[in-house]
């Protein structure tokens, strides 16, 4: 009768410790779902910036393709890129692209489901002169321009933003 009572007690502690184990792996179930919602989510959040960035180079680029372009000078997000980098002349001071609520790009209101507009600013190099052009005496060599486009984009999120840049040549 003694050894009866030892038995009957040990199954419960067995179907105890089967429970907590399989109440740890539930839990570890749970938060690697979590983790794994969290990642597809910033990847959707960073493709959405990604897509809008794209987006803003591509307005930038429609840009400089029109026949006339207007002064590059700080407004209208057309800056130049001028010889002195410390140079505090209106045309030459571009927006920050780190600092979300700066002023002065050019906004595109062509996007649903992100949290701002793709903007865009365009910077003008100084030209130069086509040295591959003919040199024939009766022809002006031909001048080309060459503008960087800056284009930042915003995800789902107030937390995601991506800048890109693109190089643009005219002429």
């Amino acid at each position: 009768m003694m050894g009866r009572s030892y038995q009957e007690g040990s199954t419960l502690i067995v179907c105890l410790v089967f429970l907590l184990i399989l109440t740890l792996i539930g839990l570890n179930s749970i938060q690697t779902s979590t983790l794994q919602e969290q990642m597809a989510g910033a990847a959707r959040d960073f493709n959405s910036a990604f897509q809008a960035a794209e987006l803003g180079l591509r307005g930038g680029e429609s840009y400089l393709e029109l026949a006339s372009l207007g002064g590059f000078d700080g407004s209208g997000g057309r800056y130049m890129v001028c010889a002195n980098p410390d140079s505090t002349a209106t045309q030459c001071v571009i927006p920050s692209w780190k600092t979300r609520s700066s002023t002065g790009w050019v906004v595109l209101e062509e996007v649903n489901g992100i949290s701002a507009q793709p903007q865009y600013i365009i910077e003008k190099f100084r030209g130069y002169e086509d040295m591959d052009a003919p040199l024939d005496a009766d022809v002006a060599k031909r001048k080309i321009e060459v503008y960087r486009i800056t284009a930042r984009g915003f995800g789902v999120s107030d937390h995601s933003m991506v800048v890109l840049q693109s190089t643009f040549r005219r002429g």
